[in-house]
């Protein structure tokens, strides 16, 4: 068994909810495990189609998965042509969110996990790196137009995904031509919110700055647990913003024209 479809992004968008979401249908198969990643490099590529099969191991009649690293071609190209040789008739689910928040829920994701210590303010003034560049969702689309039309392509709201979970999935489902079907109650849960995150302490702080093995990581998140503090949500100055603003607009200029969206909730 080999996906029908995948989400492929974008990080801190909202595709762990949608995962979930999705997971609940009797006759789509979820791989074991959100994130495989499989497509994201050649070195997870190389683990062959025999492992990636065993994550799909129901044998429904739809499988998917979702790896939002397959939309960062700053940081893994080739994604696009890699899938494509596998699953060239596969739709894909993109989920975007305002581009400047989800930059700010990015960052908070990191930091939470030890691997950002710089401000946000720091963060932001590099335009070619991975948080904005991640936020440049056309840019990032381009690449998969190479190998999949438009039509085996839908973007997704993350707002609206948000506040009107029920009215996408119908919309989902009719994209991949499956009969509707999905858990109500799981509707009014979300996962993987940035509000929960919390702040490395100092302990896990000296760690990460010492070690890269993970094994001495996890032990000591573990062990901070109880001593960790919320992440305050920071907040991005008037240039800052406008700045972002500068740079992300064209891109979101295109994704309008491309999409025949107008991301009316979006900050542009």
């Amino acid at each position: 068994m080999l996906p029908n479809f995948i989400i492929i992004g974008a990080m801190k968008a909202g595709t762990s909810s949608l995962f979930r979401y999705i997971s609940t249908h009797q006759n789509i198969e979820p791989s074991s495990f959100k994130e495989t990643n499989f497509f994201k490099n050649d070195r997870e590529y190389n683990k062959g189609i025999g492992w990636y099969e065993k994550l799909f191991v129901k044998n429904r009649e739809y499988a998917f998965e979702a790896s939002p690293s397959y939309t960062k071609r700053h940081l893994f190209p080739g994604v696009p042509s890699r899938i494509h040789s596998v699953l060239p008739k596969a739709k894909l689910i993109y989920v975007l969110r305002d581009p400047i928040e989800r930059i700010i829920s990015h960052y908070m994701h990191k930091q939470s996990h030890g691997s950002e210590f710089r401000s946000l303010s720091e963060v932001v003034k590099n335009i070619k790196g991975n948080y904005v560049q991640t936020s440049l969702y056309y840019f990032q689309i381009q690449a998969f137009l190479e190998y999949f039309s438009e039509s085996n392509i839908l973007l997704v709201e993350s707002e609206k995904l948000r506040k009107m979970p029920v009215d996408v999935l119908v919309e989902i489902f009719d994209f991949l031509k499956i009969h509707p079907d999905y858990d109500p109650a799981v509707l009014e849960k979300r996962f993987h919110e940035s509000e929960a995150k919390t702040q490395p302490s100092k302990l896990e702080r000296v760690i990460a700055k010492r070690t890269k093995n993970p094994y001495l990581r996890l032990s000591a998140r573990k062990i901070s647990k109880p001593f960790r503090q919320p992440i305050e949500k920071p907040i991005l100055s008037k240039i800052e913003r406008e700045r972002l603003v500068e740079v992300i607009l064209p891109d979101v200029e295109k994704l309008r024209g491309f999409s025949g969206l107008e991301f009316s909730n979006w900050s542009f």
